[in-house]
């Protein structure tokens, strides 16, 4: 009796595991592998980087497992959203829908709204998401904060790259130095000084050259009301409050229209790092991600070319105030399907973001590892030699900048929202545009006989911001209260 007894223990228990560990798996077997496919709009050296990894998690974890991953390109992040929605529409010519997608969080919110985003939490545990950033997670908290809807996979902050070359011709002669990149009012009265001075180096009135300019616009705005204490877009549930500080907006104002009105600043090609590459600036702040294009030569209107070297700093601050800087860059959303291939794709998702595999990826990439161990710049080094070339040493040094400012700046990305993307493009192009606007009529005037101090006087005038202001703050109220 004691024997059968026993010998049924015995195959209930190893029924119970067997089930325990099918359940586990989610129905994965090495005997009947899955296929997953992701979509992404990674190019260059990012896609080759990805492309291999996926490869070797193919030929390990996956075959292990049981998981194929199949990842395909369709361009940029606008041509993936649009591949995505003509699938999800059930276009002529459209693609199956993948398994997931790289996207940004206000696409995301449109897709969890239709409701086909997987909570990616309920296939990790609390210690799994404990060992992400919490900003990167806090991201993809939509629509409650106990749903996660975005996996982080890889990511970018902004930072400040110089050429040195040039700046140490200028620091000579001035007595210049870089500790005023810290803030933005350093780099404000650093501009004008450069400009005066490229200004006296020739008998020509005026024709001071540019120091500065950055990237993704409405970054400034954000993190800078961020770093002044308020935070434009808030929302609760899919109420959006907006807080367009009349005071915070002024000290931005300040720190860039004015600047630029005067030509301290300036933006001529799609990229400031192409203006760079022209000499036409000497600094800007970008994104951690493209600093792979950073220029090694300048070549100037009249052909001549001479190479340069550059340095990165951290993201500049208001003076006196708490740093800040921006987290940015596409999180993986699952879409939902059957739940192994679910499972399959987070499986795949958490291999991809291990630390190792992931500062792989962000060695050959820019882009900045997503879990909190990978702050420790130990961790990186294996991935570059000593005797490096000048763009490897480069992105090296930009990836130390990115995980010092994401150990010790705050995080911050607006929650998605309704028309989010359309709100951020007013801020993208409100001030900047009518920065460029504006400084080509006072160059205008310039040119018809007046100082610059006479051209810019009308622009740099309170009324000239209060209605910019006024016109801004409209806009804005389209989008919430």
């Amino acid at each position: 009796m004691k024997k059968m007894i026993k010998a049924v223990l015995v195959c209930f228990l190893a029924l119970g595991l067997a089930a325990c560990s099918k359940k586990n798996e989610h129905g994965l077997s090495a005997k009947n592998p899955v296929v997953i496919t992701i979509w992404h709009y990674y190019n260059g050296a990012q896609l080759e980087e990805f492309d291999a990894l996926v490869k070797e998690f193919n030929e390990s974890v996956g075959m292990e497992k049981g998981i194929v991953v199949e990842a395909f390109n369709r361009g940029s992040i606008n041509d993936l959203s649009k591949a995505v929605e003509d699938s999800l529409e059930g276009k002529v010519g459209s693609d199956k829908l993948p398994n997931a997608f790289a996207t940004y969080a206000d696409t995301a919110y449109e897709i969890d709204k239709a409701g086909m985003a997987v909570d990616i939490g309920k296939y990790l545990t609390a210690d799994e998401i404990a060992e992400y950033e919490d900003a990167y997670i806090d991201e993809g908290r939509f629509p409650t904060e106990d749903q996660i809807k975005l996996f982080p996979i890889a990511k970018s902050t902004e930072v400040f790259a110089i050429n040195t070359t040039y700046w140490n011709e200028f620091a000579a002669a001035t007595g210049a130095t870089d500790a005023s990149f810290a803030t933005w009012e350093g780099i404000a009265k650093t501009a004008e000084e450069y400009y005066k001075w490229t200004d006296s180096l020739t008998e020509e009135p005026e024709d001071g050259k540019a120091f500065f300019g950055r990237d993704a616009f409405a970054n400034y705005m954000i993190i800078g009301s961020m770093q002044l204490g308020h935070e434009i877009f808030t929302t609760d549930g899919d109420k959006v409050t907006i807080d367009f500080d009349k005071a915070t907006m002024k000290r931005l104002w300040d720190n860039y229209y004015i600047p630029y009105i005067n030509g301290y600043y300036a933006a001529y090609g799609k990229f400031r790092s192409d203006d760079v590459k022209t000499g036409d600036l000497l600094a800007f702040v970008g994104s951690t991600s493209g600093v792979t294009y950073f220029p090694t030569t300048v070549t100037t209107e009249d052909g001549t070319s001479s190479a340069i070297e550059n340095d990165i700093y951290p993201l500049p601050n208001f003076e006196g105030t708490q740093p800040y800087a921006v987290q940015q860059g596409a999180g993986m959303l699952v879409l939902k399907s059957e739940e192994k291939k679910e499972y399959a794709t987070i499986e795949f998702l958490k291999w991809f973001t291990q630390t190792d595999i992931n500062l792989s990826f962000a060695a050959n990439s820019g882009y900045l590892p997503v879990k909190k161990d990978a702050r420790d710049g130990q961790k990186l080094e294996q991935f570059f030699s000593d005797d490096m070339d000048q763009e490897s040493t480069t992105l090296k040094k930009c990836l130390d900048i990115g995980l010092d400012v994401i150990g010790n700046y705050e995080l911050y990305t607006t929650k998605p929202f309704k028309s989010g993307t359309e709100a951020r493009a007013v801020l993208n192009t409100s001030m900047q545009q009518k920065a460029q606007d504006d400084r080509a009529k006072v160059e205008e005037a310039i040119a018809g006989g007046k100082t610059r101090e006479e051209a810019v006087k009308p622009f740099a005038s309170d009324e000239n911001f209060e209605q910019w202001y006024d016109d801004t703050y409209n806009k804005l109220k389209a989008f919430g209260e």
